[in-house]
């Protein structure tokens, strides 16, 4: 039986098939910016594997930029540190010459300048910015980090050990670098001596600069196993009588609280005061136990801190790190961390380490410069030959080390930076292999479906109805 079609239907086929190629013509136009995929039915799994590799495209280049903002920062500091380090090795330059007894009053001065302005150029340098922030003044990046003060406070000093010394009194092998090994300084009516403020044992100065000495040719390493044998050999005996003024705990030698330095002592080597009974404030005094046979008598002493009247510089930044994560894993807050603070530029010693009992001050070394320089302006020449030397020597160590570090954190950054690049070269290719359109096949197709939906018009204004057909 045949079927008719009325021209209605006929009409209705006619114009889905056109739709359909004009679909077709239109998906392929879109594929000319490159893209093959618009919307998650033009290929699902393709698109989803599109979506992941946009997303981890995105994180790359995040990592990326935090990682070049990371390598700026710090090669700003980097070329700081140096400039600094430059300075402070003029510094030790100028303290080996100020450290000769022939220099005349007026050579004394004329160093002492050259080295306070090494000071004031570090301190400046110390302060540098990149933009509105401060380099090194950790998080606290807005607020001026080194401040030196305009007065001039008494500031306790210390006895730099050289290495016999520190092998001697302290056990240790001196490490030759920034770390170094002090007692504090102190005086009487009767002489000098100096604290150990570890051990709590109180000696002669002329015993830590030379008397240790005839201990060591007795064969003994350390002045622990010397006071081992007090009481068992006669010489070992008198060389510590003669070298020990007291100890500073009441009760007994082995007590482990021994000294704390904050109790007299400020994180920047200022002397504390106390009232002296009359409402007067008057510089802390330390208290002396003597010693019998080794042993902590109920006999005290007061002893006064020596001190140098000098300018001191402040830190005011945080120790806080700044961390830009540099990619994807676990968080490593010291290997993500970019910046540099007044503990890392400065270090600590005797008055802010961590036995000390107060903070670290950030400043430590640029006091213990500044200390130096006043030594240098007094014409101390024995003081400048057995520590201050030392302790120049120490500051440019220190800022070596952080130049060090810095250096080696930029080149960990610079290596991420060059494997981020890679890997977003990766990603971009990925992309393009789920995405990309190849041009030639669609400049074909794309030919092929206009010609089709042309001649589609073309037949369709044939044998459709006239009026359907002029409205086409």
């Amino acid at each position: 039986m045949a079927i008719r079609i009325s021209s209605l239907q006929y009409m209705y086929n006619y114009k889905t098939a056109l739709n359909k190629a004009y679909n077709k013509q239109t998906r392929l136009f879109e594929q000319a910016d490159g893209s093959k995929i618009h919307r998650g039915s033009d290929d699902p799994v393709a698109y989803s594997k599109f979506l992941r590799y946009n997303v981890s495209q995105a994180e790359n280049n995040q990592y990326k930029k935090d990682v070049d903002n990371a390598i700026s920062f710090m090669k700003t500091a980097d070329t700081t540190i140096s400039e600094m380090a430059d300075l402070a090795k003029t510094f030790v330059e100028k303290t080996v010459q100020a450290a000769v007894e022939t220099n005349t009053s007026s050579d004394f001065e004329s160093i002492a300048r050259e080295m306070f302005s090494c000071i004031e150029e570090i301190v400046s340098l110390s302060n540098s910015q990149q933009g509105d922030r401060y380099l090194f003044s950790g998080q606290k990046d807005i607020t001026e980090p080194f401040v030196l003060s305009e007065t001039s406070y008494d500031r306790c000093l210390s006895k730099t050990l050289d290495a016999a010394q520190t092998k001697f009194f302290k056990g240790q092998v001196s490490q030759g670098d920034s770390y170094i090994y002090q007692m504090i300084a102190m005086k009487d009516s009767s002489g000098s001596y100096y604290l150990d403020t570890e051990s709590g044992y109180v000696y002669t100065q002329k015993f830590v600069e030379e008397g240790y000495k005839e201990l060591v040719t007795l064969d003994y390493s350390s002045v622990a196993d010397a006071w081992k044998d007090y009481n068992s050999n006669s010489a070992v005996k008198a060389l510590l009588d003669a070298g020990t003024l007291g100890h500073v705990n009441q009760t007994s030698v082995t007590d482990t609280t021994n000294f704390a330095v904050s109790d007299y002592i400020d994180l920047k080597g200022v002397v504390q005061t106390e009232d002296d009974g009359s409402g007067k404030q008057v510089a802390k005094q330390l208290t002396v136990h003597t010693l019998s046979n080794g042993e902590v008598t109920a006999t005290t002493k007061k002893i006064d801190f020596k001190t140098v009247n000098q300018q001191l510089v402040t830190y005011s930044g945080d120790t806080n790190l700044i961390s830009m994560v540099k990619r994807n894993g676990a968080n490593d807050v010291t290997s993500d961390s970019v910046n540099v603070m007044g503990q890392d530029l400065y270090t600590n010693d005797i008055f802010d380490d961590e036995k000390s009992g107060n903070v670290s001050s950030g400043s430590a070394y640029l006091n213990d410069m500044l200390t130096v320089y006043n030594k240098v302006l007094a014409g101390d020449v024995d003081w400048l030959t057995s520590d201050g030397v030392t302790l120049s020597n120490a500051a440019h160590n220190a800022l070596t080390l952080s130049q060090t570090k810095v250096g080696s954190h930029i080149q960990l950054y610079e290596n991420v930076s060059n494997m981020l690049t890679t890997q977003g070269d990766t990603i971009t290719e990925d992309i393009t292999n789920v995405s990309g359109v190849d041009v030639a096949e669609l400049a074909t197709r794309l030919m092929e479906m206009t010609s089709l939906y042309n001649m589609s018009l073309s037949i369709g204004g044939r044998i459709l109805p006239v009026s359907l057909a002029d409205y086409l």
